[in-house]
């Protein structure tokens, strides 16, 4: 297929092809995030596996097509056209999600970009731009456009404050809301008088209940992971933009996470021995990351993490957990799943030594969200959106 290059004023937009081209394309962040404290080098879903060299089990999932913007033969904004075909499948959609956004302070870069991606989508018979997506909801997905002043929180997008007027300047409206919710002491917080109620009623619930919560066994890893990933797209099927995971891709998005893991805060509830309820806390490694070497080398930015992450004064910075990942059996017959879940997660991050919780991302118009307020009306720490834009001629 042929792809015309961008020309918006003085700015040029060219696929990516050579080796060079992709180190440029690495390199973008390091440019559009030198005076950003807050930053921390790496995507979330490995650019090499997703646009590089994908694996056959990527290339039949999604297409992709990456982007550079140049002023004055620099490299100041990058952006990826991707073609997900089990989205399009699932909802009968014509849809080209952009992802692994990122450019400097200038809209004409920006929409630049978003142009290729258009004119990419087009050519495709496409007819709607969504994003961002890097590459889809299971790895990152939105643009943070409240909380940018504050260290990402570990699997999250981090950006900086322009992108939601670059974005929407190009005529991209918001499609979907997540937020993020931080509580300083969970512990402590389901005991105080805003809980108390349903703090009895989960422990009289647990008390009469037949499901068992259990931590990760590490040794039937492999095996619980298959498990995880087969309720994952139960629990999911209804949710606003959810694709069935394969089971590479969950191994993969699996092999990211266990360096950091916690076994004793990924918890497995089972009836009669069936999986019917999982929720994950994740240690916070950006608190470690965030102090590593800014390299352009993935493996020394993750090793420095890793050794201050598990070295010498280590712990002090494994305080804080990401709750992440939550679904329960939708055919399950015990309704008090999810309740037994918080409360024995909550306690279990109380047990091992952690002070402070975030959970994200919370979809805006989900149930959950809305018990939350209704229980704890606070204001979101974080909110992440995804934008949409039609583009038929």
């Amino acid at each position: 297929m042929t792809v015309t290059i961008t020309r918006r004023s003085d700015v040029d937009v060219r696929p990516v092809r050579t080796r060079r081209d992709w180190a440029r394309f690495r390199g973008v962040p390091f440019l559009v995030y030198r005076d950003d404290p807050n930053w921390i080098p790496g995507d979330a879903a490995d650019v090499g596996d997703i646009l590089v060299s994908p694996s056959a089990g990527t290339r039949s999932r999604i297409t992709t097509r990456a982007f550079l913007a140049y002023r004055n033969g620099r490299a100041v904004g990058r952006i990826a056209a991707i073609h997900d075909h089990v989205f399009d499948r699932q909802y009968r959609a014509s849809t080209v999600f952009f992802g692994y956004f990122e450019a400097v302070d200038d809209p004409a870069v920006s929409h630049a970009l978003l142009d290729a991606v258009a004119a990419w989508g087009r050519a495709r018979s496409l007819t709607t731009v969504v994003g961002p997506m890097s590459p889809s909801m299971l790895w990152s997905a939105g643009v943070l456009v409240h909380g940018n002043d504050i260290p990402p929180l570990v699997g999250m997008p981090h950006n900086p404050p322009y992108y939601a007027d670059h974005l929407e300047s190009w005529g991209l409206t918001g499609a979907k809301d997540f937020h993020s919710f931080f509580s300083e002491d969970p512990h402590t917080l389901v005991q105080t008088p805003i809980f108390a109620r349903k703090y009895e009623m989960g422990k009289r619930w647990k008390a009469r209940s037949s499901v068992t919560v259990r931590p990760m066994n590490p040794a039937t890893f492999d095996e619980d992971l298959e498990r995880v990933r087969v309720l994952y797209n139960t629990a999911f099927a209804d949710f606003w933009g959810f694709t069935p995971v394969d089971a590479d891709e969950m191994r993969a998005l699996a092999a990211t996470m266990r360096p950091v893991m916690d076994p004793e805060i990924v918890l497995f509830a089972e009836l009669d021995g069936k999986l019917v309820g999982f929720v994950m806390g994740l240690p916070d490694v950006n608190r470690a990351a965030l102090g590593a070497v800014r390299s352009r080398f993935g493996l020394v930015r993750d090793l420095h993490t890793l050794l201050r992450w598990r070295g010498p004064g280590g712990r002090a910075r494994r305080d804080h957990v990401r709750l992440d990942m939550m679904f329960v059996d939708p055919s399950c017959p015990d309704r008090g799943v999810s309740a037994l879940l918080i409360f024995e997660l909550f306690e279990r991050i109380h047990d091992q030594g952690y002070r402070s919780v975030e959970a994200a991302p919370v979809q805006s118009d989900g149930g959950w969200f809305r018990s939350v307020l209704a229980s704890y009306p606070v204001d979101p720490t974080r909110t992440y959106r995804i934008y949409e834009r039609p583009i038929t001629p």
